[in-house]
This record gives structure tokens, C-alpha cells and sequence, in this order.
């Protein structure tokens, strides 16, 4: 695959994740470029896999270079400014005249229509748009922004997704398309799925939070060890019993009260005051280990450099330190999901200014079974073993291309998610509602033989099988690859666990929240005066894995439709967090520190920031990131000109007297006023919204994300929409999550046979709960 990477740093990553893949990236570079600051790492991990080529795109000669650069590429991805786009001929009805081969990946910041189509949105501004900043950081601070480039990264992974849903649908009929992602809305599945149906969940549980405002960390409390923070995840009452045990059994949480979780999290308080006394006489590791003992669940919050150096990530090798990519032992993050057929690898280091390669010689393309049905999937059975949230929104994925996705649970032992919400209706829980769309329920007593030999042949009966139970459970069923494969060798397999298959914690539980703070993200997202790393209560990277774990499945469907060869895919969530964030671990080795949390801020620009705005708990987040912007942002507020801030380092030095006014000049006004003045001179600017403002906003509106569904138990639901829009292909929208079983007879039925009589032998039996 061939793909010409006309992006800039917020959009690089998905070039190099398609690089890391086997494709053969050529990144554009304009004639002066030279990153300074926060870009020079960023820069050499971003592009790291990628060749290049350095053009002027503006002068004739660049343009002609570009269109025969054009003419022999698969993908083109691009984030430009539309006038841009157009110019260069890399609009739809152009490239379709001129180019019509090619899949073109817009990365766009809101979406190439609507009513805000035209603003541009750095990263701070673009967290702001997806709800994941208003949910992040202590209820008394501004809202807390994450490390890194995360809305633009979920736009990535998303853009991933459609170019190789459109290279796939491309082999049916020779021609491409435009694939368009709005980074606001791919931020918001891939951070905050759950935000915009818990307003309809009310109506059963009315306590949820559905403004979606921060709380620190939330649920899942940071605590104090001796050598630093462990975070907790208490679902379960062994879990709670296992916490108390940990905590030296104080009589303090002997009433039963604490048995109650909403008790329990509105006495935090009450916990962090004994955690500080008895659990702080003791290591993170050693609390960890004990943990594991009481079949409680606690993780470790690391430094990056110390994820770099632990043995789980050694033994799993995410990092290369060979110098092919960048310097000798920098650790370069390589991509998170091994894929036994076609391992990904790192071949280059990112290409500087000057570069000449295009793309390299190729033989031509072996022969590829094409996908046939209306529907890219359609007709591709997907059986599930999936738990909580990272396997469930793979499959959502898969489903909305139009595979069949059959969910295999247990009445016995439901999905934890099953009882998110506190409803105590096992169909009515939000977090599950929103993470099992599209799919099929089907009940299956695991723990007989006769189950497990129903769920052998239909596993069999798939294309693809996917699971993230805890590390060698599949395998200690009788439903691992390696049997699998036996009776179908063509079988597309992926796993997915916390801390990935094999090392010393390969069969360890872990959940979303714990994840990253392992891989040492946690910590950073942080104001750097916090009385300690609160993180956010999103559990992420689980929302966003699940869709980079449905990318390496559709390049595994690319490799068995041009060889017939299945595979097995592994991901391990930490990495999935670490590799979203890789230039921190480069710069940690490089230097020997790791950085510091900062917050809202930005080493290199000012003023940059979340401010107050008009209203209660109302902010607006600004990012003025060079000269430029700095005189339009003086224009639009009023200020005069100042030659001590015409340049980046007099603002950094002026920067708590520029927040200060700029603070004042935001709190008169909402922050969607703010932001519309900002943005009509040319400021990069975002009102920092929630699910409220997520519902009422006339952009998404007009734009039509947010789907509503009737779901069988509970009625109207809204939740997110699909970001993948493609101009050829067709999707469907995932319909509701399924009831506990709902789909057993129906599926077992038609798809291994079973008879009536079988059916009610087997439920008699207890085999089909």
C-alpha cells in the first residue's frame, strides 16, 4: 500500500500507524521545515517508519510533483484548511476527475459542513470539543487537559479505520473515495462513549452524573503508597472486602454501610485520610502484590520511564532501541497490536527537511479475493468473548461495516458492565448499552463441557473470534488460537488484556482505569500544583483501543483476502496508551527525566490555556501558537501592541499576566462567544463542553452524530455516531445493545443447527444460561 501524508503533527500519527503496518508512507515536507521545541520529538516519533519527500506545494512545480506523487499512491491523508484543500485538487470532485484510485483520509477538525466546519482547533481546544477536558481534573481547577495530541490521535485511529475500509471496498470495484473524520466526534467515541446517553438513563437510575463534570479521579481512588500512588478499581463486594484487608481492616469501614458504593464514594474523603495512614508503609509493588493475594485490584501509577524499564514491557519488547527508527536506545514506541502473519516493524527514522524519496518500486499487487455483500462486512461472523469495553467497541465497529457480531456471555456470571448504573436490571445499564451495539447475545454455560463445545464450533463457524478475559482463561476453556486454528486455519483471532499475553503479568487482571496509569500517562494528566495525580475518571485508553484493535483487524481481513492466511492479534491496553503518547518516552530517554505534568499549559506557546467564562463552571479553551495568531487574538480582544510579546519567548515570559487579562476579557462572555469572536479572527478557540452542551449544539446537530435508538428495555437512547463518514461506502448504524440472551435460540439455531428439542434440552440442562 502506498500512502502520501500531506499532514501536520496533530494528524501524523495515522500515516505512521498505516507505516508500522507494512505501508509505504511518504510524509510531505514543506521547504523550511524545521520543528523547534515540544515538535522535535514530536516530529521524530510521529514520522518515525515514514520516507519523504520536501516540496513547496504552493509553487507550480510542487503542485506538479504532488500530482504525480498523487497518481501512484493508494491513500492520501490530509488535514488542511479547505481553501487548501481545494486548491491542490484534493477535494472530492477532484480527486475523483483527476486521481480516481485513491482513498483520501481528511483529517478534519469539526467535519468539512456544518456551522463550525471552518475553525481549526489545536489540541487543546479540540479535547475541549469532545467533553473528555470537562471531565478531567479536580472539581476546584480549571478542567485538566491530557498529554499529547489525544482528540487529533482518536481522529488517527479512525482515519486508519476508513482508509482500510476503503482500500478493502476499493478491490470490488477499482475506484476510491473521500473518508472524512471530524476530530470532535472521533474524540468523542474514542474517550467519552458513554457521555451522551446517561441524560436518557435517568429516567431508571436518577442519580447518574449525566452533566459529566469532573471528579478528580472519580470511582477509582488514587492513594498514597511509599514510593509514589497506586489507583484502586472496588466493582465487586470481594473486591471492597479485599480493600478493607489492604487497609489493615480499620474499624472504621466495619458498618455496612461501606458495602455500598455510592457510599462509599461520597466518604472518599474518609478513605484517602486512612489510606494516607495505612497503606503509605508500604511499596507500590508491594501493594500491588498483596492486592493480587486479597483478590482486590489495585494498579501501579508509574513514572513513563520506569513503563519503559519494567519487566512486563521488556518481555513484551514495545519499545525498539536498535537506532533504526531514531537514536541508539531511544525508546521508540512500535505499534501496539502484534499480528502473528504480518509482525509490524520499525525500518527508518522520521525523514528531515531535503528529503527526495517517493514512494519505492513495487511488484504488482498479488491477486485478493474481493469482500462481496452490499455491505463491506457483510456476511463476516464475528463471536465474541468480550468483557467490559475494549473487545465490545471493536466489534461496533466491525459491526456498522456490516459484519454479524454473536456475543457470547452468562446468565451466571454476567458482564460486570451489566450492572454499571446500579439499576439492578442487568438490560439497563448504560455503560453496557453503550459499549454492545450491534451485537447478537447468546448464553452459554462456559463452565460445562457441553458448553464449551457449543462455543468451540461456533467459534469455528466465525471469521473472526475476539476476547479480553484475563490472560489464559480462553486457553484454559479449550477455546484458544491455537485449537482454533487447527479446524480453521484461515481464522482471525484478537486478544486483548491490560497488560498483554506473556511476561510476568501476561495473566493478570486489570482494568481501563489502571491501564494508564501503568503506562505512566496518568500521572502527567495533571495540573503540575495538584495535591497529587488525579488523572481523569474516563477510562480511557479503553474507549480508543477498541477502535485501534478493529484497524489490525481490518488489515488481518486485507492479508487473508490477498493470501488466505489467518492470524493472531495481541494488544495489550498499557501499550495502547503508551503508543498514543510515544515522543514522552523518547524524550524521557533521551534526556534521563521524565517530564513533568503541565496541565493547560504549553512549553512553547502563550497564552494557552482553559479559562473562566460567564457561568457557573463554564470555560473556554484558547491556544495562541505562534506570532501570527498572537496579533489576531490582540485584535479580537482589544489589546494594543505590545513589542515585548510580538515574539514567543517574550510571551512565555509575560505568561501569568497574559492569562490574567485574557481571563478577564473570557469571564464577561460565554464560552461559545469567546470562542466565535476568537475563531472569526483566526484563534484557535473551543467553548470546554459536556454532554449537555454536546446535546443542544446546532454543529452536531446539523451534522447529525448523535443517533437515537429504541432500545428494547430501556426506550429512547442517544449515543455516539459513527466518525467514519465515506463518500462510496456504505455503513449502517449500530443498532441497540441486546438483552441478556435475547439472540440464543435464534443463533444456535441457525447457525450450528440445534433443534427445538436440542434447545430445550440444553436449557433444562443449564448449558444455554
Amino acid at each position: 500500500m502506498r500512502v502520501l501524508d500531506l499532514t501536520d503533527l496533530r494528524g501524523a500519527l495515522c500515516g505512521r500507524m498505516l507505516a508500522d503496518l507494512g505501508a509505504d508512507v511518504v510524509k510531505v515536507l514543506a521547504p523550511d521545515h524545521q520543528p523547534v521545541g515540544d515538535a522535535v520529538l514530536a516530529h521524530a516519533y510521529r514520522n518515525a517508519n515514514k520516507s519523504g519527500v520536501t516540496l513547496d506545494i504552493h509553487q507550480p512545480d510542487g503542485r506538479q510533483r504532488l500530482g504525480e506523487l498523487l497518481a501512484g499512491a493508494d491513500v492520501v491523508i490530509e488535514n488542511l484548511h479547505a481553501d487548501e484543500r481545494v486548491a491542490l485538487g484534493l477535494d472530492a470532485e477532484s480527486l475523483e476527475r483527476d486521481h480516481p484510485q485513491v482513498v483520501s483520509v481528511a483529517l478534519t477538525d469539526l467535519g468539512l459542513d456544518g456551522p463550525r466546519a471552518g475553525w481549526r482547533l489545536e489540541p487543546l481546544p479540540a479535547l475541549a470539543s469532545s467533553g473528555a477536558l470537562h471531565a478531567s481534573g479536580f472539581p476546584d481547577l480549571a478542567p485538566c487537559s491530557a498529554p499529547g495530541y489525544l482528540a487529533h490521535d482518536c481522529a488517527s485511529v479512525y482515519g486508519i479505520v476508513g482508509a482500510l475500509a476503503g482500500v478493502l471496498d476499493r478491490r470490488r470495484h477499482g475506484r476510491g473515495q473521500q473518508v472524512e473524520i471530524s476530530v470532535q466526534e472521533a474524540a468523542l467515541a474514542g474517550t467519552n462513549v458513554w457521555s451522551l446517553c446517561l441524560e436518557d438513563y435517568k429516567r431508571i437510575t436518577p442519580h447518574l452524573p449525566s452533566e459529566g463534570t469532573r471528579n478528580a479521579e472519580g470511582n477509582y481512588w488514587v492513594l498514597p503508597a511509599s514510593d509514589g500512588w497506586v489507583r484502586t478499581v472496588i466493582g465487586s463486594p470481594k473486591q471492597w472486602e479485599g480493600f478493607v484487608h489492604l487497609l489493615r481492616d480499620d474499624p472504621v469501614l466495619s458498618g455496612d454501610e461501606w458495602n455500598d458504593s455510592a457510599f462509599r464514594l461520597m466518604n472518599s474523603d474518609v478513605i484517602r485520610m486512612l489510606a494516607q495512614e495505612r497503606l503509605t508503609d508500604r511499596s507500590r509493588k508491594e501493594l500491588f502484590e498483596e492486592a493480587l493475594e486479597l483478590r482486590t485490584t489495585i494498579g501501579v501509577l508509574h513514572q513513563p520511564s520506569e513503563f519503559v524499564a519494567h519487566p512486563q514491557t521488556r518481555a513484551r519488547q514495545l519499545f525498539d532501541t536498535s537506532g533504526r527508527a531514531g537514536p541508539v536506545d531511544a525508546p521508540i514506541a512500535t505499534f501496539p497490536v502484534t499480528l502473528s502473519a504480518t509482525p509490524a516493524s520499525l525500518r527508518r527514522p522520521a525523514p528531515e527537511a531535503g528529503a527526495s524519496s517517493g514512494f519505492a518500486a513495487r511488484s504488482a499487487e498479488p491477486d485478493a479475493a474481493p469482500l462481496e455483500g452490499e455491505l463491506l462486512l457483510e456476511g463476516v461472523r464475528v463471536v465474541e468473548f468480550g468483557v467490559m469495553a475494549v473487545v465490545p467497541e471493536m466489534s461496533m465497529v466491525l459491526s456498522e461495516l456490516g459484519a454479524e457480531i454473536i456475543r457470547v456471555e452468562s446468565v451466571a456470571r454476567p458482564d460486570g458492565l451489566r450492572f454499571a448504573g446500579g439499576s439492578g436490571d442487568l438490560d439497563k445499564s448504560f455503560a453496557f448499552n453503550a459499549e454492545n451495539r450491534g451485537h447478537k447475545s447468546v448464553t452459554i454455560d462456559l463452565t460445562s463441557q457441553e458448553g464449551r463445545d457449543l462455543a468451540f464450533r461456533l467459534s469455528t463457524s466465525a471469521d473472526i473470534v475476539a476476547e479480553n478475559m484475563r490472560g489464559g482463561v480462553m486457553e484454559s476453556l479449550g477455546l484458544g488460537y491455537e485449537r482454533m486454528r487447527e479446524v480453521k486455519p484461515d481464522l482471525i483471532y484478537a486478544s486483548s488484556q491490560g497488560y498483554g499475553r506473556g511476561g510476568p503479568l501476561g495473566e493478570m487482571p486489570a482494568y481501563g482505569p489502571l491501564n494508564s496509569g501503568f503506562a505512566g500517562v496518568h500521572v502527567l494528566w495533571n495540573h503540575p500544583d495538584a495535591p497529587y495525580p488525579c488523572g481523569t475518571s474516563l477510562n480511557h485508553p479503553d474507549h480508543i483501543a477498541g477502535k485501534l484493535l478493529a484497524a489490525a483487524v481490518l488489515a488481518a481481513i486485507d492479508h487473508r483476502q490477498r493470501t488466505g492466511e489467518g492470524q493472531h492479534l495481541d494488544m495489550a491496553q498499557t501499550e495502547s496508551a503508551a503508543y498514543l503518547l510515544g515522543e514522552v518516552y523518547l524524550g524521557a530517554g533521551l534526556t534521563g527525566r521524565d517530564p513533568e505534568p503541565r496541565g493547560n499549559r504549553h512549553p512553547d506557546h502563550a497564552p494557552h490555556g482553559v479559562y473562566p467564562s460567564a457561568g457557573d463552571d463554564r470555560w473556554v479553551a484558547i491556544a495562541v501558537c505562534d506570532d501570527d495568531a498572537f496579533d489576531r487574538l490582540c485584535r479580537a480582544v482589544g489589546w494594543g501592541t505590545d513589542p515585548a510579546l510580538a515574539t514567543a519567548e517574550g510571551r512565555l515570559a509575560a505568561r501569568d499576566e497574559l492569562d490574567g487579562r485574557l481571563s478577564e476579557w473570557t469571564a464577561t462572555r460565554t464560552g461559545e462567544d469567546a470562542a466565535e469572536v476568537l475563531q472569526a479572527a483566526g484563534v484557535s478557540a473551543m467553548p470546554v463542553m459536556g454532554p449537555n452542551d454536546h446535546h443542544a449544539d446546532a454543529h452536531l446537530a446539523a451534522r447529525e452524530f448523535i443517533v437515537t435508538l429504541e432500545h428494547p428495555a430501556v426506550g429512547r437512547e442517544r449515543h455516539v455516531g459513527n466518525p467514519v463518514r465515506m463518500s462510496r461506502l456504505e455503513q449502517r448504524t449500530a443498532e441497540s445493545a441486546p438483552c441478556l440472551g435475547a439472540d440464543t435460540a435464534e443463533v444456535l439455531g441457525r447457525v450450528l443447527g440445534l433443534q427445538a428439542g436440542d434447545l430445550e434440552r440444553l436449557t433444562e440442562a443449564g448449558v444455554l444460561r
